[in-house]
């Protein structure tokens, strides 16, 4: 194999096809997703927390507190989370 084979042979390997790239767009768009439901799990066992706390005081038993803190929290945190992608579009829009 002479070196120009050689070359033309690394050279359509390494060229970006449209499969390539919509595979990694793909992975993009998938490990961002993951990413916003962590964070929005993570700030609704805040939230569960909360709620169970809250519950102490007021007039429902501590599993209720549980879900209600939980609920409202993993919701407030998607609508925040959606603002800030809403917000990043915005100024970024290339």
């Amino acid at each position: 194999m002479t070196p120009s084979q050689a070359d033309a042979i690394a050279q359509a390997i390494l060229r970006p096809d449209n499969k390539r790239v919509a595979v990694q767009q793909r992975q993009r768009v998938q490990a961002q997703h993951l990413a916003r439901q962590r964070v929005a799990v993570a700030v609704s066992l805040v939230g569960m927390a909360l709620g169970a706390a809250a519950a102490i005081w007021l007039p429902m038993t501590y599993a209720q507190g549980l879900v209600v803190g939980g609920v409202l929290s993993f919701l407030l945190a998607h609508l925040g989370l959606a603002w800030r992608e809403r917000l990043r579009a915005v100024r970024s829009p290339a």
